[in-house]
């Protein structure tokens, strides 16, 4: 298990322990001001953010590897980080929580500008404050069941669901991240910071289903499928793995699934 089960997970995945979705954790981490201000400056932040550290990274590259990069990636744990989950565990989580709010995704809206809702917050009502900001205040409230029933739909269009805290472990949204995602530029294209953490599984292929179609090695965002032309064949390149299960809708044969992380010894240590 990661840090977070181990350190906020009370015997078992972290994001599993609905006591981290909870007003009365909130409570403990943060207050409502704050969540306010935080959210109200919420793009800006993230823009600017990553300018900055890609800037600093150009200039100070030796210094910045050893020291800003650290340095932010422990700032993030405390703050507001993310972690990829299977489709399975976020139906776990609508399954438990008692308010579900469609919200407008930031990252979308600065790198594309369009307007796309894929992105919950989970758990805590946090509308009285999603109102008075305006990048969140044309939230939509939903059921847990239409929440399911939207992200398995995302599911097969190839989004890569995610779970995110606001003062760790205080875990706010589940998002639904693509190649647009601030956190995927910031973390896996720039390599900035450790910002969103691979997920507590990795994918593996069984062979002899495989017919080397080659979806799923289009599918991956992560560059974890890799074609063995002698085997006519597709292999997962478990290092590179996040876990996140949205290759296995593409396969007609069954062939991907998933395996805890920590049974898997080549990455049973790696996040």
């Amino acid at each position: 298990m990661c840090e977070f089960c181990i350190n906020h997970g009370e015997g078992k995945k972290w994001y599993r322990n609905m006591t981290n979705y909870t007003r009365e954790l909130f409570l403990q981490v943060s207050t409502d001001k704050k969540l306010k201000n935080y959210l109200s400056n919420f793009a800006q932040s993230l823009h600017d953010g990553l300018v900055r550290a890609e800037k600093w990274k150009k200039r100070i590259p030796y210094i910045y590897s050893s020291l800003i990069y650290p340095w932010i990636t422990h700032h993030q744990k405390k703050t507001h980080f993310g972690q990829v989950l299977p489709i399975e565990d976020v139906e776990y989580i609508l399954d438990g929580v008692n308010s579900v709010v469609r919200l407008p995704c930031i990252c979308r809206r600065i790198n594309s500008g369009v307007e796309t809702r894929v992105c919950y917050a989970v758990g805590m009502d946090t509308t009285h404050i999603l109102k008075d900001v305006p990048d969140f205040s044309q939230f939509d409230r939903i059921t847990a069941a239409e929440a399911k029933k939207e992200i398995k739909h995302l599911d097969t269009e190839g989004l890569t669901h995610s779970v995110w805290t606001f003062q760790t472990p205080f875990i706010g949204a589940v998002c639904n991240c693509d190649q647009d995602c601030m956190a995927y530029l910031f973390q896996y294209r720039k390599k900035l910071a450790k910002v969103m953490w691979k997920g507590e599984y990795v994918a593996i292929i069984d062979h002899d289903r495989c017919k080397g179609c080659c979806q799923c090695l289009k599918r991956c965002p992560f560059d974890a499928v890799r074609f063995d032309r002698g085997l006519g064949k597709c292999n997962i390149e478990v290092r590179n793995c996040y876990g996140c299960g949205i290759c296995r809708p593409t396969c007609s044969e069954d062939a991907l699934v998933l395996l805890e992380r920590e049974k898997v010894p080549q990455v049973a240590d790696s996040w």
